[in-house]
């Protein structure tokens, strides 16, 4: 199973909780699994109160597009598949309810995609990392991630991740990538239920109608970066820089 639903009841709210069991080593997508957790997020989106999302591998939240299965595809469904993942982060973006992420590991390329989409990230402090680890293999990062990021860390911070900087949990919270670290899983899910129990306390339909205007006031941003992302990748796709490139992240991936 590569995603695995479960639900309970909070405070009268239902809270659902999505467990990722994805590609080995590094809990990575293919094309399929990106648009069934998508599907997942947008259906729960409508039903649940708040989302939480984590990994069943505790080495790796994920790290993103699993480069193997991209070296395995034709050109088009290496473009269908770049694409939809530049198109994933604004669908993210705009899902209705309140949703974390529960980082115990590393979060990196994708794995930080599906983090910096999320309304508030918690992260275990240890050997994990987050990252847009994508200039080191000589791929761009979006333009769509770079506006829905830069709208929550510190403006500083905005160079050292665009040069694939990997940061540790506590470095993370600096430049608040993450909004709380803990030294344990069970400190780091207090902190995750403690926030969902703030949020439950708010007025519904107050708190997400204020909630979604911020975040379609982003989302114009991103959905503008979005537009000159799907225009420039095709062409970066077919460079044979990008197979170079592909063949560094399956080498990451085993």
């Amino acid at each position: 199973m590569q995603f695995e639903v479960k639900s309970e009841t909070r405070k009268n709210r239902e809270v659902a909780i999505v467990t990722m069991d994805l590609l080995p080593p590094n809990n990575t997508l293919n094309l399929d699994m990106m648009l069934e957790f998508t599907k997942i997020m947008e259906d729960l989106g409508k039903t649940a109160d708040a989302i939480i999302v984590e990994s069943k591998n505790s080495k790796f939240f994920s790290n993103g597009l699993d480069g193997s299965f991209l070296l395995s595809c034709n050109l088009e469904q290496r473009k269908e598949t770049i694409l939809e993942m530049t198109k994933f982060y604004g669908k993210l973006w705009m899902i209705p309810k309140p949703w974390m992420v529960k980082i115990e590991g590393f979060a990196m390329a994708g794995g930080a995609v599906i983090s910096g989409a999320a309304d508030y990230r918690f992260m275990l402090e240890g050997g994990g990392r987050i990252g847009f680890s994508e200039p080191l293999v000589g791929l761009l990062i979006p333009r769509a991630y770079l506006a829905g990021i830069e709208s929550f860390v510190q403006p500083a911070s905005v160079r050292p991740i665009m040069e694939g900087r990997a940061y540790k949990a506590k470095e993370a919270l600096e430049i608040q990538l993450v909004d709380e670290v803990a030294p344990d899983s069970e400190s780091l899910q207090k902190a995750i239920y403690r926030k969902i129990d703030t949020i439950f306390r708010l007025p519904g339909n107050t708190f997400l109608t204020t909630r979604m205007g911020y975040r379609e006031h982003i989302y114009k941003k991103i959905e503008a970066g979005m537009k000159e992302d799907l225009e420039i990748i095709p062409g970066l796709i077919e460079s044979p820089d990008f197979e170079v490139a592909l063949n560094m992240i399956a080498g990451k991936n085993r």
